[in-house]
């Protein structure tokens, strides 16, 4: 290698193109459901969220503290990226600049999360800063080192729950370390630091763990494997699976660091593939993997640059020209959410007016609706989009619409409900609503998740039945609410998956926080097996939602 082409720090101009073009992308470029879901995340400041820890939320917070706009949201995430690939320069040293700068800017996810706000821009981050700590542990693992490490597990796990996965990796690459004090000592420390955020779990009923472990869990499907294989190609560029192949079968670990590298690299793919058996998979869930695959193929350069060079420049100049279509919008099939939100928002907001808006299964667009037009706005989960519960089941913006005028918008055709195409092209379903109960923090938990009966039983499940709203809910009994079953809920026909139910004990009105004993009644259906029940209640005009807990009953 010619030591005159390789430079101790990468060049500054690189760096501030990198940072140039986040800038750019970040400023024109209009929010996604997502990142405006985050920004929220600022405006309502917690230890924890439904889906996510809350780094993403502070960092969009403290950059909409200094510009009230897109740029602002996303400020944070551009200046993170700008150093975290000056810092993975600085592990991967000495590196051309040619091959490293080709690999940065032709992985498709890298280029993502340069600019847009979720929690994988602090994850990728977080992730490089763990590998250069890691780095210093594994050649001198000293009690000061074992500080450094402990804040970076406790960084990667603030950003996103994938971080464990990166830590576990690790810690199985190098079974030298697994008996010293050191190692245990970091693990201590990042336990301690994100203990607040264990807390908070616990305080709130486990909300990530079922969401993540619970309600995504699904059958096994060709497509999930399928869609799995055919993301990596996508998120990474189908160049890099290669590359990264031919490294790990034809190289060696010089090293236990880049023993490291090879498990995390492999490890994160093969991790997934298994989890494709139970549910689908995101591509973009391999991201804390990709800085160790940049390190690890930088580091092999001899093996797979002969080849490949042309295609990464072709895969880099591809994402450049998308990256500025979605500023431009000169390119079709570019998503319109990136350049119509604004627009399509305000026109919902000219037909609701001054009313409050509720839309339905989607936390997307009440969080854009607020971005853009600084109006309250809420959203109902009903059964027909999948039943679970989002962040806004948690927060309180159901007051906004209790037993006051509201504008429902639906996204579905339904029955008293009018039709607008947009200009934007979007289409809804309106109508005004006045004087209904928002019931969806209502909460029935069974005393036992799990039941065994035959078909046709009467059983009877004792229940708690908690109104977790900052208002009085009122149970008439001249228009009670109505409650029914949800069996296999997304599976098999209709008529086998609903049937009524019966709750008994309820009161004339549940106070905010108050609690009260109930019972269940239901028929069990003539249907032998293992099934997911779920109850769920409708108030007058609004669709039924999911108020209890998951339960399994097994039907003999």
């Amino acid at each position: 290698m010619n030591v005159k082409t390789i430079s101790p720090s990468p060049p500054w101009w690189f760096l501030a193109g990198i940072a140039a073009m986040g800038l750019l992308q970040a400023a024109f470029t209009q929010l996604s459901g997502d990142e405006a879901l985050y920004w929220m995340y600022s405006r309502h400041p917690d230890l924890g969220y439904k889906d996510h820890p809350p780094v993403i939320g502070l960092l969009t917070g403290l950059g909409y503290g200094i510009l009230h706009s897109e740029l602002g949201v996303r400020l944070g995430v551009v200046l993170l990226h700008t150093a975290g690939v000056w810092l993975l320069w600085r592990i991967a040293r000495p590196v051309r600049l040619v091959e490293f700068a080709l690999l940065v800017c032709s992985i498709p996810l890298l280029q993502v999360y340069s600019f847009i706000a979720t929690p994988d821009a602090p994850l990728v981050f977080f992730s490089i800063v763990f590998l250069w700590v890691w780095k210093g542990f594994l050649e001198n693992p000293r009690g000061s080192a074992a500080w450094w490490l402990g804040l970076a597990m406790a960084a990667l796990l603030w950003s996103k729950y994938h971080g464990i996965v990166l830590i576990a990796l690790a810690f199985l690459s190098a079974p030298a370390l697994w008996r010293n004090k050191h190692w245990w000592m970091a693990c201590g420390i990042g336990v301690v630091l994100f203990s607040p955020h264990i807390i908070w779990q616990a305080v709130n009923d486990l909300p990530s763990l079922k969401f993540h472990i619970v309600e995504r869990a699904g059958a096994f499907e060709w497509k999930h494997l399928c869609n799995y294989f055919g993301g990596q190609l996508l998120v990474l560029n189908p160049v890099v699976p290669w590359c990264l192949a031919m490294v790990v079968l034809k190289g060696r670990a010089a090293d236990p660091f880049e023993k490291s590298l090879r498990t995390v690299a492999v490890g994160f793919l093969l991790l997934f593939v298994l989890t494709a058996f139970r549910g689908r998979v995101e591509p973009h869930w391999t991201a804390a993997a990709v800085p160790a695959m940049v390190l690890l193929l930088v580091k092999h350069r001899e093996i797979w640059r002969r080849w490949t060079m042309g295609l990464l420049a072709f895969f880099a100049a591809v994402i450049i020209v998308v990256r500025l279509s979605l500023v431009f919008h000169f390119l079709p099939g570019i998503p319109r959410e990136f350049y119509t939100n604004e627009q399509r928002m305000k026109e919902v907001k000219a037909l609701a007016g001054s009313l409050p808006v509720c839309f339905n299964n989607s936390y997307q667009l009440p969080s854009l609706y607020m971005f853009y037009t600084g109006e309250k706005a809420h959203c109902i989960n009903d059964t027909g989009g999948g039943g679970a519960k989002n962040q806004y089941q948690f927060w309180n913006y159901g007051r906004y619409l209790h037993e006051q005028p509201f504008y429902y918008v639906l996204s579905y055709p339904a029955s008293g409900f009018e039709y607008h195409r947009l200009r934007t092209g979007h289409e809804c379903w309106t109508r005004r609503e006045n004087g209904l109960q928002i019931v969806n923090r209502l909460y029935l938990r069974t005393d036992e998740w799990h039941h065994h009966a035959k078909g046709g039983d009467q059983l009877v499940l004792p229940a708690e039945l908690t109104n977790h709203n900052p208002y009085t809910l009122h149970f008439d009994p001249m228009q009670p609410v109505m409650w029914t079953a949800f069996m296999n809920h997304k599976e098999g026909p209709l008529r086998e998956r609903i049937f009524p139910v019966e709750v008994g004990g309820i009161p004339l009105k549940l106070d905010p926080g108050e609690s009260v004993k109930v019972s269940v009644h239901l028929s069990v259906p003539e249907r032998a097996g293992s099934h997911r029940l779920g109850i769920a209640v409708r108030e007058k005009a609004l669709p039924y939602t999911f108020q209890s807990n998951w339960i399994r009953l097994e039907v003999e």
